[in-house]
This record gives C-alpha cells, structure tokens and sequence, in this order.
C-alpha cells in the first residue's frame, strides 16, 4: 500500500518555510553555503525533508528567486506610498538596499551560468511582472510621486533618472565580489546627492 500523498497546502506551507530558512542561510553565509543537507540543518528538520518538497537544488534556487521577486514587487508598492514621507535620498537608499540584501542577488551569477535553470528563473519572471527590467519604471513612478508632492523639481525627467539609477544598482547587483560595491552609509549618501540634485527649490 503507497502512503497518502502530502496535501497541497502543507507542501506549499513546508516550501514557504523551507525557502525563508534559505533566505536566512545566505543571507549569514552566503549562497555558496545553501545545500540542501545546510537548509535541513539551518530549519532544523530531517536531511531528507527539503527532497520531499524541492526536486533539488536547482527547484529550491528557483522558488527562492520566485519568492524574492514578489516580495520585491511589495517593495516597489511601498516604495511609492513613502512618496512625500521621509525624504526622497532615504527613499530611494531603502529601496535600493531592498534590491541588494535580496538572496537572489547572491544567486545571480548562478542562475545566469546554468541555462536551464535561468530559463525557469527567467520564465517566473515574466508570469511575476517583477524583476530588473521592472525596476526603471519603479524607480520613474516614484519619482513622478514625489514630483506631484512637489520634492521632485516639475522638470526633471523621472523616466531618465528611472533609467539611471535602475542602471545603477543593476551594475553593483552584477559586479560581485571583484568591485566590492560601497558600504550602505555611501550608497545613502550618494543616493541622497542625487535626490539633493533633482529637488524642487522654490
């Protein structure tokens, strides 16, 4: 007699959790650390679990970029309700620091150096809305808010900027270790001579 199958909801639940611990593991070691024996040691459950719910390692990467990717599109609808809060440098540092402490930042040399796998990762993408070419057009919306709260100058053009500083953050997410990026107090005050630059200055 086979032994009922894991209900729908319990797999998708044991994934959800299994994908934070992941998150959590790179985030402390690294995405070279993430194994599956590392992931059942991290959640503290069975070695054979993460098989159960995952393929492999390539089904765990590819759930953690797809998890990563809504939780980015979260971030891109908060990032145009801070419109008129805070101020437009801290805005724009956050949202950037969102982009950059993303695991699927880590995995993206990865994913890019496997073609089976950047096909699925890059076929997640497009079902979500939400990845790298989506953030110019974030970047431009928010951009365009704050103009309408009058903290953006009336003739700056957002959808450039967009293009600028989406560019800008995808060359650190790619650069890797090799042109280590700037600590997070410079990425702010970078961040914040841009917004200083394009103020509206009544």
């Amino acid at each position: 007699m086979s032994p009922p199958k894991r209900a729908t909801h319990t797999t998708e639940a044991m994934r959800a959790s299994l994908v934070e611990h992941a998150r959590r593991l790179i985030a402390r070691d690294g995405a070279s650390a993430l194994t599956m024996r590392a992931l059942a040691a991290e959640a503290g459950c069975a070695v054979g679990l993460p098989y159960k719910v995952f393929t492999d390692r390539h089904d765990l990467v590819a759930e953690i970029c797809h998890a990563e990717f809504k939780r980015l599109a979260d971030a891109s609808g908060e990032l145009a309700r801070r419109a008129g809060t805070f101020t437009v440098g801290a805005n724009l540092a956050w949202f950037a620091e969102q982009l950059l402490d993303s695991p699927a930042v880590s995995l993206a040399q990865e994913v890019l150096a496997d073609q089976a796998l950047a096909k699925v990762v890059t076929a997640r993408v497009h079902d979500s809305g939400a990845g790298p070419a989506a953030f110019e057009t974030v970047f431009a919306h928010y951009l365009s808010a704050e103009k309408r709260a009058g903290r953006v100058a009336p003739d700056i053009d957002e959808k450039a900027f967009g293009f600028l500083l989406a560019g800008a953050v995808h060359n650190l997410i790619m650069s890797g270790d090799a042109w280590p990026r700037p600590t997070r107090r410079l990425l702010g005050q970078r961040l914040a001579a841009i917004a200083s630059a394009i103020a509206f200055k009544p």
